[in-house]
């Protein structure tokens, strides 16, 4: 298996921590949600960072299935929202809602470039069995 390309991030710390881009490319303050039980937070956390890595990478993904299909396109944006839900267990895991809007195509290749772009995000393909996703397309 041919390796595109390699991340690195190093964590100091927990929700109240720091994390650090080993290419010197990120860094980002963490801090605890108002959610549990920080006064503010003047920092982000990993849901936010799920969020946006999830948004960004399917994002990538619709476009290059456009480029693939030779669809052309007006605009797109992806907004992810992470929630941190119960699990059976009593522990955490996450639930995914995910909005696409698309300008320049019909509804039915809207959704047919989403349906691709779900096979082909990595994102997607690494949490789809243990994920639960909803796909809104407009």
């Amino acid at each position: 298996m041919k390796t595109f390309l390699t991340r690195k991030v190093r964590v100091d710390g927990g929700r109240d921590g720091q994390i650090s881009g080993l290419d010197n490319a990120l860094s980002l303050k963490l801090s605890k949600p108002v959610e549990m039980g920080a006064k503010s937070q003047s920092g982000t956390d990993p849901e936010t960072l799920f969020s946006a890595g999830y948004a960004s990478c399917f994002a990538s993904s619709i476009e290059f299935m456009l480029m693939q299909n030779k669809q052309s396109y007006d605009d797109l944006r992806v907004t992810a929202d992470t929630l941190l839900v119960e699990d059976e267990e009593g522990g955490f895991k996450f639930k995914l809602d995910v909005f696409v809007e698309l300008e320049g195509l019909s509804q039915t290749a809207k959704e047919a470039v989403v349906e691709q772009a779900k096979n082909f995000c990595p994102y997607s393909k690494a949490i789809k069995a243990t994920v639960e996703i909803t796909y809104q397309v407009s």
